[in-house]
């Protein structure tokens, strides 16, 4: 598994490249919204840098698989926000651009008030009157009625997945729901260091499952883990990739993408595991 992911890190350099020379004007991509293809350039490149963090991470089997939950997460999550700019076109890129602006600007001034605890951290130098204007009239789109911020996009993760599915493939949608049925829930957990997730990573949610005696039962268990990782990481890529390809009319890409599961699905285990359908997503 860890071959057929090294492998996908090279499909999303494929990827930036095509985008870096359609930006430099080196190249006409047959299709896509300007707009959108400059705004997931570095979101696809933050997303690839990931991959071989997990392939560092996963080198062995260790401990180390604890931190490649979140990790994994962020690739599936940023695969599917990549997706939903393109499903969505211009005005979901544009509000994605506009986000990061006025985030920016709050974090020019940043408090933290918490009992007698507080840290001030601001920006010494002064920006241009007008910029300023700008990003204050910003503000309200990104701001509850309470003053609270608000995230990039309103919609959920699972109703960024409906809209990508009105644009894309079935199999694309398969490879997104699966990567993130997969990871999403214990990788959340492992982020915000519940007891569950420490349970979790022991291998003790499962009834009747008690602490591992052996060094075979605890490999075991970590090995569990590192599948699980790895198999989130590949259909994320894969779904991403494919819905890149469409988008940009690169059907070569798509051919690779289709490589990478043909590979997986070999994989007796992941046979298996695919051979009974999530509630509600087609079959692969």
């Amino acid at each position: 598994m860890r071959e057929i992911l090294f492998s996908q890190t090279r499909h999303i350099d494929l990827c930036l490249q095509l985008l870096a020379k359609q930006r430099d004007g080196e190249i006409a991509l047959a299709q896509g919204d300007p707009e959108v293809l400059r705004t997931i350039l570095t979101m696809i490149h933050m997303v690839g840098i990931s991959g071989h963090s997990i392939l560092k991470l996963t080198d062995e089997v260790a401990l180390s698989a604890r931190d490649a939950f979140p990790i994994a997460r962020s690739i599936v999550e940023g695969a599917i926000n990549i997706c939903f700019i393109m499903a969505g076109g211009h005005e979901i890129a544009a509000r994605a651009v506009r986000h990061a602006e006025v985030k920016a600007y709050r974090d020019l001034q940043r408090d933290w008030n918490v009992g007698a605890t507080r840290i001030t951290l601001g920006y010494s130098g002064q920006l241009p009157p007008e910029e300023v204007a700008r990003l204050n009239f910003m503000l309200a789109e990104f701001t509850t009625k309470n003053g609270r911020e608000k995230d990039w996009t309103d919609k959920t993760l699972k109703q960024r997945l409906d809209v990508i599915a009105e644009t894309f493939s079935d199999s694309a949608m398969v490879s997104l729901n699966v990567a993130a049925f997969n990871i999403y829930r214990h990788a959340s957990e492992i982020v915000h260091g519940t007891y569950f997730s420490a349970a979790y990573f022991w291998g003790l949610t499962l009834p009747g499952r008690g602490v591992p005696k052996t060094s075979d039962e605890f490999r075991l268990t970590i090995v569990d883990h590192q599948f699980s990782i790895l198999m989130s990481a590949i259909f994320a890529y894969a779904g991403l990739v494919e819905c890149f390809a469409k988008y940009t009319g690169q059907s070569e890409l798509h051919e690779l993408a289709s490589k990478a599961l043909d590979r997986l699905h070999e994989l007796p285990a992941i046979a298996e595991t695919l051979a009974e359908p999530m509630e509600g997503s087609p079959t692969s």
